[in-house]
This record gives structure tokens, C-alpha cells and sequence, in this order.
């Protein structure tokens, strides 16, 4: 019984550990969120949806600008990255 009790432990512990590590950030995957964000609310039709849809644009950024905000190396590449897919996102 207590070692079915310790093994069940063991493995309840794996995977906290393995679900809280998260998968590392590129500028890449950042810029692809934010154009999905910037689709989503240039399509939004006006009204609520609309401002619903930049104000979670607006919060993605202020979350993106607070967590890498001494990294100037990653903002420039997130910002090459979001130059790139930018237009397709406004359907340009």
C-alpha cells in the first residue's frame, strides 16, 4: 500500500513538473500572436467585437513589452517578424 502511495506521488510530481515548464518564446511565435490578434480585430466587425478584439491586441502588447522589456536584441527581431506577416494579417 505505501508503495503504491509513493509511486503515485512520484508520478503526480512528474507531471506538475513537466506541465509547468513552458516552452521558450521566439520572436517568431510572438509575432505569430500578434498577428493573429491584429486579423482577428481588423475582420471584427465595428462594435463591441471590434473593441473587444484590440483590447486584447493592446493587452497581448503591454504583456510582450513588460516581460521583454530590457531584451532590445529580442524586440527588434519581434518586430522584423511582425513586419512580416503585419500586411497579410490586415489582408494587404
Amino acid at each position: 500500500m505505501k508503495k503504491k502511495f509513493s509511486i503515485g506521488v512520484v508520478i503526480l510530481l512528474c507531471i506538475a513538473v513537466l506541465s509547468c515548464g513552458s516552452k521558450k518564446e521566439t520572436a517568431a511565435s510572438v509575432a505569430q500572436k500578434w498577428c493573429e490578434l491584429n486579423a482577428k480585430a481588423y475582420k471584427a466587425a465595428d462594435g463591441p467585437a471590434k473593441e473587444a478584439a484590440e483590447m486584447a491586441r493592446k493587452k497581448f502588447e503591454n504583456e510582450m513589452e513588460a516581460k521583454y522589456k530590457g531584451d532590445e536584441a529580442f524586440k527588434k527581431e519581434l518586430e522584423k517578424e511582425v513586419e512580416k506577416c503585419e500586411a497579410a494579417s490586415e489582408g494587404r
